[in-house]
């Protein structure tokens, strides 16, 4: 198989992840990721998507989690 072959069946395996509503994973964040249902909520913030996969929404909880906090 050539290497642009293996390319595109990498990208379309990566695209057949199933797509969930936010407030589905919102509503059970605790057994998909381990996190309370606000912290999901905090890391949705902003985002305009109304829905995800689940390694999407693990990818911006990593990142709400890593954030530096600002102090005054």
């Amino acid at each position: 198989m050539s290497k642009d072959k293996q390319q595109k069946k990498a990208v379309h395996t990566k695209s057949r992840e199933a797509l969930f509503d936010t407030a589905d994973l919102i509503k059970h964040a605790k057994e998909l990721f381990g996190v309370k249902p606000d912290i999901l909520q905090g890391a949705l913030f902003g985002v305009d998507q109304p829905r995800m996969t689940k390694s999407e929404a693990n990818q911006l909880i990593q990142t709400f989690l890593t954030k530096e906090v600002m102090s005054s």
